[in-house]
């Protein structure tokens, strides 16, 4: 029985050994624990809010099954319709800022000057920093009544006849919250283009000087093309959480005023929690996913098409 039993031990490990010094098969051994990780805490949570968006349940009420009712009763709705509108805007603007934004400060920090590192580290505060401890400070700096920029243009340097409605008007509070959105962001665009620039081959870009390019011919025409998919990758990233942003709405405006800040999230926070249809909030956060799926594999197919080229 031993005899036969040392043969079978041999030739597992044999197979062990052949797995884990094959590259194919080391790789999916790699990620099998991230890829069941993300199956538990993501897929099964997906798989069943598409569930409910097709039910009528309710908080306390059992779900019943009724096809297409909670995505026809959204569409007719001028809270969904404004959802989109005030995501669409959130979104894109923020997302410009952030990427203009970050490029210029990757440029600034990609040149030698003194206290270069201490800089690095103190940009990064922002990002880093919880979004409930930064967004309380925020909405102490925008209150009505004390906002630090009212007292400062109106009492102290009489620039303004009259206070900022920082977060009582429409247009104000959406201006605020994409001010936040973009002071937060931008340190972590910043850094990403920082390393992917540094990357660039400095012979290239030597070559081209020699050439008579001036600075920014040589940014515009040689760096930023070479750190397109970087950039096209961290424009997606933040795409994605810029969009079905929570936290950040929910803490500073909470929506307001007249639904002029409402995002995704939010709504279907609102529908969800605080009307108790979870059928309906669900459906809400399944008419983000086409459009994230197209911009997903739109983004990976012009990734991979830059680096072809």
């Amino acid at each position: 029985m031993s005899s036969i039993a040392r043969p079978q031990q041999k030739t597992f490990s044999a197979t062990i050994a052949r797995l884990f010094h094959r590259e194919s098969s080391l790789g999916l051994i790699m990620i099998t624990p991230a890829f069941v990780l993300l199956a538990l805490l993501m897929a099964y949570p997906f798989t069943y809010a598409m569930y409910l968006s097709f039910t009528d349940k309710q908080v306390g009420g059992t779900a019943n099954f009724v096809g297409f009712a909670n995505y026809t009763k959204l569409f007719g709705t001028t809270l969904y319709s404004r959802t989109v509108i005030n995501s669409v805007v959130y979104t894109v603007i923020a997302l410009i800022l952030k990427c203009l934004g970050g490029l210029a400060l990757a440029v600034m920090l990609n040149r030698d000057f003194y206290g270069q590192r201490v800089l690095k580290a103190l940009l990064l505060i922002p990002w880093i920093m919880p979004t409930v401890f930064s967004t309380m400070i925020w909405s102490w700096i925008f209150h009505p009544s004390f906002s630090v920029f009212n007292i400062v243009l109106v009492e102290k340097l009489g620039i303004l006849s009259e206070p900022i409605p920082f977060l009582l008007s429409e247009n104000w509070a959406m201006a605020s919250l994409i001010f936040v959105n973009v002071w937060r962001g931008i340190p972590f665009f910043g850094i990403t283009f920082l390393a992917a620039i540094q990357s660039v081959s400095v012979e290239i870009i030597e070559a081209s000087k020699i050439d008579g390019a001036s600075r920014w011919t040589s940014f515009w025409r040689i760096t930023f093309p070479m750190i397109l998919p970087v950039v096209i990758v961290v424009m997606l990233i933040s795409t994605i959480g810029t969009i079905g942003e929570f936290d950040l709405p929910f803490l500073l405006t909470k929506g307001g005023p007249n639904n002029a800040t409402t995002m995704f999230a939010l709504t279907t926070y609102t529908l969800s929690l605080s009307s108790g249809q979870i059928g309906l909030g669900a459906a809400v956060t399944m008419t983000m996913f086409p459009f994230l799926f197209i911009l997903v594999i739109a983004s990976l197919m012009s990734v991979r098409r830059q680096q072809q080229d």
